[in-house]
């Protein structure tokens, strides 16, 4: 059965998208490491959801070692509010918030410099900056808060 086969939005929920997310930012995990890190009762659970994400597809056990790692990343539900940047999961709206600030203040300070001379038309520049800049932190800080670990 492959992750095509499967409503990943059912699931990658609770304790298995904990896990899901886990191993995505660890790289490969045991069950023992799994359940000491998220702090979570019992290996057998553990084991269980490990079970499903590999029934899906998405993860595998490596025979040598024992321990499990990502097979298929997938961006649905919060996982496709993020980017992955080596180990660490980054919210998408941060480089939206980053080309905003640099593009447009940029944009700014060369008309600025060019006229030198401030004008009505940058104080309503700045406030519609300022406030797309307001919009995009609340919104990352948001989505940052949706992460499940």
């Amino acid at each position: 059965m492959n992750s095509d086969e499967i409503d990943l939005d059912s699931l990658l929920k609770g304790k298995t998208l904990q896990i899901y997310w886990f191993l995505l930012t660890r790289g490969e995990a045991g069950v023992r490491e799994v359940q000491r890190d998220l702090n979570i009762n019992s290996p057998s659970s553990v084991s269980y959801h490990l079970t499903k994400l590999m029934n899906a597809g998405l993860v595998f056990q490596e025979v040598r070692t024992g321990k499990y790692r990502i097979r298929d990343e997938v961006q649905t539900g919060v996982l496709g509010l993020y980017v992955k940047i080596g180990r660490r999961m980054i919210p998408r709206m941060l480089f939206y918030l980053s080309f905003l600030i640099c593009g447009f203040s940029l944009f700014w300070i060369a008309f600025f410099f060019e006229r030198r001379s401030f004008q009505t038309v940058d104080l309503l520049f700045l406030v519609f900056l300022g406030s797309a800049i307001g919009f995009y932190i609340f919104e990352t800080y948001k989505i940052w808060g949706m992460k499940p670990l």
